[in-house]
């Protein structure tokens, strides 16, 4: 809950129960003001630097762990999270590879007995779980799979919408152009001459809209499945892939990758799932778009561990998770200045 808030409800200036609860009531003033109590001290030349580690539940480390980054301040730290018991493990303020190798080498004894990880395709990510964490299966979290793939898919609807924009751009450069040869024969010839305004002449399609106000409103119905559509949204999807057969490809090798990352093949034999991965891949060489292509590399080439979602549906629900409700403990709590109290109630809320 937010100091603050508690404070009015009590009649009493916010920063004053906030400096009564911190120095205090709270379990912070033992600690007299010192909670990174887990730093690790780096040699950098003739100078040693701390790594801060704000967080270090060593209770919280277990078989099922999951790895992400998060922001909080103007710190981008590294989470590790339990995903089995819901709770933060370690906040590393450093997304760098030596001072995390620093850190967890320190706690070999607790990631040697980590069983699976789950993590998104970052390089970083990969280093650490493949050097420090050997003995680890890696998931890639099918979120961040998703993610990619719909992010591709509406990079081909805002590519046409580009090529509607760029038409009205040249249609705006042609009238600026002849609008000033008219001006200037107004002049020469003495009479007075009233400026036009631009005018864009766009053809209605069969539901009242302009192609363009079609491309932007088409964004949330390709985020779903034909049976979800609306009616309104049915009759915009056939308008698009009318006229942008293109984007109708891209949509249905969308739904095909979709169908192929539900839970329905979680417990499949292996060889079955790469067949249809396989098939998949044969489908978007023929349909050759840039953005699908894209992404088709970046399965291919993480293709071992996303394959490995079908052992156990194993995703990384519980870092995203921990991510929104550290957000919103930010929000809540109008941002993060007094940092290591903020550290402090967060290790208490969520490790």
């Amino acid at each position: 809950m937010n100091i603050t808030s508690f404070g009015n409800a009590l009649q009493i200036k916010g920063p004053t129960i906030y400096r009564w609860y911190r120095d205090v009531l709270s379990d912070y003033a033992k600690d007299k003001g010192i909670v990174h109590k887990h730093d690790v001290i780096k040699s950098v030349g003739n100078k040693e630097s701390p790594i801060e580690v704000p967080i270090m539940k060593e209770e919280n480390f277990g078989a099922n762990m999951a790895i992400d980054e998060k922001y909080i301040g103007e710190d981008f730290c590294t989470v590790l999270s339990n995903r089995d018991s819901g709770k933060l493990a370690l906040v590393c303020k450093c997304v760098n590879f030596s001072d995390l190798q620093l850190v967890l080498q320190q706690h070999s004894h607790l990631t040697k007995n980590i069983k699976t990880i789950t993590r998104d395709f970052s390089s970083l990510f990969e280093k650490v779980c493949t050097k420090l964490m050997p003995q680890a299966t890696q998931i890639g979290d099918k979120f961040h799979v998703i993610k990619n793939l719909l992010e591709a898919h509406q990079d081909v609807r805002i590519r046409f919408r580009q090529q509607e924009l760029d038409k009205r751009r040249k249609a705006h450069s042609e009238f600026k152009k002849s609008e000033k040869e008219r001006l200037l024969a107004c002049e020469r010839t003495g009479n007075k001459c009233k400026p036009l305004k631009f005018k864009y002449n766009e053809d209605k399609m069969s539901n009242g809209e302009t192609l363009l106000e079609v491309l932007a409103r088409s964004r949330y119905l390709l985020y779903k499945y034909p049976h979800q559509w609306s009616s309104k949204q049915h009759n915009r999807a056939q308008i698009v892939f009318e006229m942008f057969p293109e984007i109708q490809k891209t949509y249905n090798l969308c739904n095909q990758f979709r169908n192929l990352m539900s839970k329905n093949n979680v417990g499949k034999h292996e060889l079955t799932i790469d067949k249809e991965l396989n098939q998949w891949y044969e489908n978007v060489e023929e349909a050759d778009i840039d953005e699908i292509l894209n992404f088709k590399s970046m399965v291919e080439t993480n293709e071992d561990i996303i394959t490995n979602y079908f052992i156990n549906a194993d995703t990384n629900a519980i870092a995203e998770s921990i991510n929104s409700k550290i957000q919103k403990f930010i929000i809540t709590n109008n941002g993060n200045r007094d940092k290591d109290f903020f550290y402090f109630r967060l290790a208490n809320y969520y490790a």
